[in-house]
């Protein structure tokens, strides 16, 4: 058996502030006291937080200010570019009017808990600043509307703009997340391209990841045809049936108690002055499509997925996430992929994208809840995720682990920690399964409960990867979950 140790990882991720636990209890030395502040400076400058561009038809359907709401909370683990109001005419019960007032109604509200949000990560912004981020986008687009109507000379907006400027000045990649139609984008990059160099639209280009709901207006299809060279996730079934596409896993699929109104009122709604403005109510096409009528969230996954979270990894789509999972069709375009599920009810396997967003729902769902808490005056109850630690290293990064094919491994995360001082119980899974030589999920992995398990590597494994996800789990008010990701290179 080959013993896992700290010279087999090969780390992918640089070091983050979560390094700051393990000299905790070495602080009163003024050596480690020195080290630990090299490694948290190491720390600050390479585990930057994600870039985030938001374009949004909040006022037309409640689930884009469900999805506001929740990403407020999460306002400390990105560095927010802008918030584009837009909104388009693709029916006849929501009219086109540009809504940007909600937006700055729901960041006044998040300006009444943002110093109780603040004992809890020193990274959330000020209101203010979240304030001067909102812009007013199109009005004019829809799936029937010809893009040539809203996109080209004369159709600049405030936030076609500012999506220009934002891109030009960054040094890094900025995530744009679509909720809605993508009409400023559509005119962002058209302008671009017919007021710069071919070189200057390729280095604008180049720093955008964009994350499509679906399409929602005629400029998706647009873009994707007009900028191949855009790095694009389109969230939709590969039938082309939006209502089994991956982004209604959440609120489709699986358990679905915790999308209950009931849900909604007894662990978000009156929590804070901001959790209280989450509309308990959907507009869903009826209950064939939203059982409870209540949460819906279409478009919470485009943010969802940029989360850094210890299983994101943005720039690997095909592993999975809080927002979906997807293969790459061509260079730089991926979409749904389907992952196998039980579904309980008709007592089979079966295939859904639905599935990789809805399997992580009661971690994601209570995740949320204990961040509204965090906005809450009763500070006693609040809860924190565990940080998993594979081998001493308790940061978001994946461990790359070389091993030969039949051989076996040992994992070991049992220095794994709860900042709250919480049991903490242990799953480790193979996610997703890469291709026939695993028949079962955990085929190759023993004793899954376990902090320490072994890894039996197929031989039938050789020249592939085998990726396992340790899902860390605390015994708090508000279970949550901690994770950590493992890839098995298997040598030829």
């Amino acid at each position: 058996m080959i013993k896992l140790c700290f010279g087999l990882i090969k780390k992918k991720v640089a070091l983050n502030s979560d390094v700051k636990s393990i000299f905790s209890s070495l602080k009163n030395s003024a050596f480690w006291l020195m080290i630990s502040i090299f490694f948290l400076s190491v720390s600050q400058l390479y585990a930057q937080r994600p870039k985030l561009m938001v374009t949004t038809d909040i006022g037309q359907d409640p689930d884009d200010q469900q999805s506001f709401v929740r990403l407020l909370h999460y306002a400390n683990e990105f560095d927010f570019v802008g918030f584009i109001a837009n909104a388009d005419s693709n029916y006849d019960h929501e009219p086109p009017l540009v809504r940007d007032d909600i937006l700055y109604n729901l960041i006044s509200k998040y300006a009444l808990i943002q110093d109780r949000l603040k004992l809890h990560s020193p990274h959330y912004p000020t209101a203010d600043y979240l304030h001067s981020l909102v812009k007013k986008g199109s009005n004019k687009n829809g799936v029937k509307i010809p893009v040539t109507d809203y996109v080209g000379p004369g159709h600049d907006t405030e936030g076609s703009d500012w999506i220009i400027e934002s891109v030009k000045q960054s040094s890094g990649p900025i995530n744009v997340a679509v909720w809605g139609g993508a009409c400023d984008l559509a005119q962002a990059l058209w302008k671009v391209k017919e007021t710069s160099s071919r070189e200057e639209l390729a280095t604008f280009v180049k720093k955008l990841r964009v994350y499509f709901i679906g399409k929602q207006d005629s400029s998706n299809e647009w873009i994707i045809r007009e900028f191949p060279e855009l790095w694009l996730i389109l969230a939709l079934d590969p039938s082309g049936d939006k209502w089994a596409s991956s982004y209604r896993g959440m609120f489709l699929g699986g358990d679905i108690s915790s999308t209950s109104r009931e849900w909604l009122n007894e662990n978000i709604i009156g929590k804070n002055p901001l959790a209280s403005e989450y509309p308990d109510e959907a507009y869903t096409g009826g209950e064939k499509f939203n059982p409870h009528m209540a949460l819906k969230e279409g478009d919470s996954p485009s943010w969802l997925y940029f989360l850094s979270n210890g299983l994101n990894f943005p720039d690997y789509p095909h592993w999975g996430g809080w927002g979906g999972r997807f293969k790459q069709e061509r260079p730089n375009f991926f979409r749904d992929v389907q992952d196998k599920y039980f579904d309980k009810d008709k007592e089979a396997w079966r295939m859904s994208s639905m599935a990789t967003v809805f399997r992580w729902r009661n971690d994601f769902q209570n995740d949320f809840a204990a961040r509204a808490h965090w906005g809450s005056e009763d500070q006693d109850r609040v809860n924190h995720a565990p940080i998993p630690v594979i081998s001493g290293n308790p940061d978001d990064a994946y461990v790359e682990i070389p091993v030969e094919a039949g051989n076996t491994i040992t994992l070991d995360a049992s220095n794994s920690t709860d900042p709250d001082g919480d049991n903490l119980s242990f799953n480790w899974m193979v996610y997703p399964v890469p291709g026939t030589f695993l028949e079962a999920n955990n085929a190759i992995i023993e004793d899954t409960n376990n902090s320490r398990v072994a890894v039996n590597v197929p031989k039938k494994a050789k020249g592939t990867s085998i990726p396992i996800v340790l899902r860390v789990v605390d015994d708090g008010d508000i279970p949550l979950t901690g994770y950590k990701r493992i890839l098995v290179k298997v040598e030829h």
